[in-house]
């Protein structure tokens, strides 16, 4: 059998659509993903449960996805921020901080209104 050479071990990317997308793995514990604050938008009919982040840079919070609108909390497309613009600033929300960022997102939002 021939092997694909295309595809990286360790599924660190992966074929789509005829060419390789870089998809990396999230390098936190198992104690970490225990405690971090999933979406709960909606992603094609159905709740989307991916982790939250918040961006670094302005704040916005949301799931990430690899392509626009594909759920309704979505926050970043890739590592990009949909708010600002900003590439490599998110950052995994856990559970008990999840209020707290959504409280001082709309709070900032307010303001700008």
């Amino acid at each position: 059998m021939s092997k694909d050479k295309r595809v990286i071990p360790n599924y660190q990317h992966w074929i789509r659509g005829g060419k390789i997308d870089p998809k990396k793995h999230i390098e936190m514990t198992q104690e970490e993903l225990k405690h971090v604050a999933l979406c709960k938008g909606i992603k094609d009919t159905h709740p989307c449960k991916n982790p939250l982040y918040v961006c670094t840079a302005c704040g916005n919070y949301g799931c990430s996805q690899e392509t626009l609108d594909k759920c309704t909390e979505q926050g970043f497309k890739n590592d990009k921020c949909l708010h600002c613009g900003s590439v490599a600033t998110r950052v995994p929300i856990m559970q008990e901080e999840f209020d707290e960022i959504m409280k001082a997102w709309e709070n900032e939002n307010q303001t700008e209104a």
